[in-house]
């Protein structure tokens, strides 16, 4: 395959792009049948490796492994200029320049100058594990078709318009994205024929430079997945997953939203195409930022079916093939959220960590005010991407994981068994670039400091957004195989960007001296159950016992506390949570020096706790998740600024973002189910 990006001898006014785009081979490929790829080169792993991870592809079995398993960070939520709001506004980068940089190699990176040459070279302080490149598969035939001077639509005028870049560039492609009955733009041909056929480059080549990045060695220093996005934005709703596929064994075509407009569909084709249509191929896709869906995300699953039995299977589909949500990323913080109608629980004051929502009057950046409300019962807001649909119960990882629970009752099936990871959303290939003392933005426009800094106000970037977060994966070992059985399990964690490695087991005789033990994972494994799977049969009389460890990223700040999330359904079917400090309340106490991000008070490398849930009923059904939380540090908008002589500060440093931030860890819950 042949793949050249923008030449460089182009002329750029900000962030605007113009230049020949994406030129690829293969422009009929995809018109044969379907043919498997071959099977990598490598050793099969030995059959004592094989007892810890069902491989699905022949390699050499990791030299370090661990059956109590390893924390490994990555990112599963990336964007180059593969995808249609990217390279619009200027984005050079490839998928195996996104490689390259988690790997910690050197890359270029925006801004451009006006001959096109990037103007800084930027490597990752410390290289992830793992990662994917996620682009928006919905445009990859059109941006194939306006980047090949010899199609037939290279001068047309939607074309040019592409070309031309910036906000415009992306205009064309709005209406096959901002409703449930999406059509292609007038490019495409009949039935959008053209462009179907045309999406096969940039999907093989989004292969290949997986394939290519993917350590198959006994080292297992760096892991890739083939992924992409299924970006559907109904009523300017967030509506996106990432797919993510176990192995090379993957559909044709990456399936889109305009073929797929319901989330139900895309599991079906999914199913059909991978699942039962490939031999070995694997697939989960993941909800991301529902924060900004307005209730559409994660709905409800006791009305809408028309039967209690089609309701069933929907949610037993959901959850083959959605097993986490991302909690945390660039816009913002889906964790939780005060307030909302019908739960009880305390506020939360860590709920508004990089919280996008406002419930209340807002005035956008013409000045002009409108009102954000909480959603009502079932209710689907609108414009919730550009903050301005109302708030949903649903939007949001702790209450969503109560309807979840509250469907149970009904149907008799969780339809949110769901654990955490979070990433970072990047839309210039600097996977994992989330140190927020070095971050360089996301976006384009976001890549000098007073870019950074403006108050868009309504639009989800700069000033309110933040650096994003990384997955954490506990895993028997650094492959493919080792780390898609741990998402499928669910035994994963999110972070707000910092790499704390936190740990949750539950389990009814779990000793009150167990952090003592010496070898706290494996006593987590012979008395209980990880983060992600059911608490086992209850033992006449017995409460919940949660084991909760976590280690401070050593290149980060020192941890303050240890919280349990309890989540749980009443008597009177009433949706409830409470959070409960279990270790660290000594760090409590402190200040933090704005000019020099000193905390005053005390923190610490790890915390260890047992919790007993001393008002734990057996006849309710209950969740409980672990977080971690940091001491207080500078948020990127204010320690960049601190940073620099008070003379060189851009006057946006000005602002009322806050200036102090506590980073974080979620890991998935464990669940407490009555018997009978």
């Amino acid at each position: 395959m042949t793949i050249a990006f923008f030449s460089k001898t182009q002329t750029r006014q900000g962030p605007v792009a113009i230049g020949i785009f994406l030129t690829l081979g293969l422009l009929t490929a995809g018109c044969s049948e379907r043919t498997l790829p071959p099977e990598p080169a490598g050793t099969p792993p030995t059959r004592e490796a094989e007892q810890l991870v069902n491989y699905t592809e022949a390699r050499e079995a990791c030299a370090d492994r661990s059956d109590t398993r390893h924390a490994y960070f990555g990112d599963l939520h990336i964007h180059t200029g593969f995808s249609y709001d990217a390279r619009p506004f200027g984005t050079q980068i490839t998928p195996a320049d996104a490689y390259s940089f988690a790997k910690g190699e050197p890359i270029e990176v925006p801004p451009y100058g006006g001959d096109g040459e990037a103007l800084q070279t930027m490597t990752l302080n410390r290289p992830l594990d793992f990662a994917a490149v996620t682009d928006h598969s919905e445009f990859f035939g059109e941006l194939k078709l306006c980047a090949d001077p010899t199609s037939a639509v290279y001068q047309h005028p939607t074309c040019r318009l592409v070309r031309d870049g910036g906000g415009r560039g992306m205009t064309p492609f709005f209406p096959a994205i901002l409703s449930h009955e999406p059509k292609r733009p007038d490019i495409c041909g009949e039935n959008g024929a053209d462009c179907w056929e045309a999406s096969i480059s940039l999907w093989e080549a989004t292969q290949e430079m997986a394939e290519e990045a993917y350590d198959r060695s006994s080292s297992c220093e760096f892991t890739t997945f083939i992924g992409y996005e299924h970006t559907g934005t109904p009523n300017a709703n967030n509506y996106h997953r990432n797919v993510i596929f176990r192995n090379d064994r993957v559909p044709e075509r990456a399936i889109s939203y305009v073929e797929t407009p319901y989330d139900h569909q895309l599991w079906e084709a999914l199913t059909e195409q991978c699942l039962e249509g490939i031999p070995g191929c694997d697939v989960l896709a993941i909800p991301h930022n529902s924060n900004l869906s307005a209730g559409s995300m994660f709905p409800s699953y006791i009305a809408g079916f028309e039967s209690t039995e089609s309701a069933r299977a929907m949610a037993n589909l959901r959850n083959a093939m959605e097993p986490v949500m991302e909690v945390f990323q660039h816009k913002g913080n889906s964790e939780c959220f005060n307030g909302l109608p019908d739960i009880l629980g305390e506020p939360d004051e860590l709920c508004n960590v990089e919280q996008y929502m406002v419930v209340g009057e807002q005035t956008d950046a013409l000045g002009q005010t409108y009102s954000v409300d909480f959603c009502e019962e079932g209710e689907v807001g609108r414009r919730g991407f550009v903050r301005r649909g109302c708030v949903s119960k649903n939007d949001f990882y702790r209450s969503v994981l109560l309807t979840g629970m509250q469907d149970q009752a009904i149907i008799g099936v969780n339809s949110y068994k769901i654990g955490v990871i979070a990433s970072t959303d990047t839309h210039i290939g600097l996977s994992g670039h989330t140190d927020e003392g070095d971050w360089h933005g996301h976006l384009v426009p976001e890549t000098d400091l007073a870019g950074r800094l403006k108050d868009m106000r309504t639009s989800p970037r700069s000033l309110d957004a933040n650096p994003g977060g990384l997955a954490g994966i506990w895993a028997v070992e650094n492959s493919r195989d080792a780390l898609f059985e741990a998402l499928k399990r669910r035994e994963v964690f999110g972070t707000t960007g910092t790499r704390i490695r936190p740990r949750l087991f539950g389990g009814w005789e779990i000793a009150a001296g167990a952090c003592e033990v010496p070898n706290r994972p494996e006593y987590g494994y012979q008395m209980g159950t990880p983060m992600g799977g059911d608490l086992s049969a209850r033992p006449p009389g017995a409460k919940p016992k949660l084991f909760a460890t976590a280690v401070q990223d050593p290149e980060a700040a020192q941890l303050q506390k240890l919280q349990i999330i309890k989540g749980w359904i009443d008597s009177e079917g009433q949706s409830r949570y409470k959070v409960v400090d279990v270790g660290g309340r000594e760090h409590s106490e402190g200040e933090l020096d704005l000019a020099t991000g000193r905390w005053g008070g005390s923190g610490a490398s790890s915390l260890c706790a047992v919790f007993e849930d001393d008002e734990f009923d057996p006849s309710l059904p209950a969740y409980y998740y672990l977080r971690a939380v940091e001491v207080p540090t500078l948020r990127w908008s204010w320690a960049q600024c601190v940073a620099l002589p008070e003379s060189e500060r851009p006057e946006e440093c000005d602002n009322d973002a806050p200036k102090s931030i506590q980073e974080m860890a979620w890991t998935s819950p464990i669940w407490y189910l009555p018997s009978g």
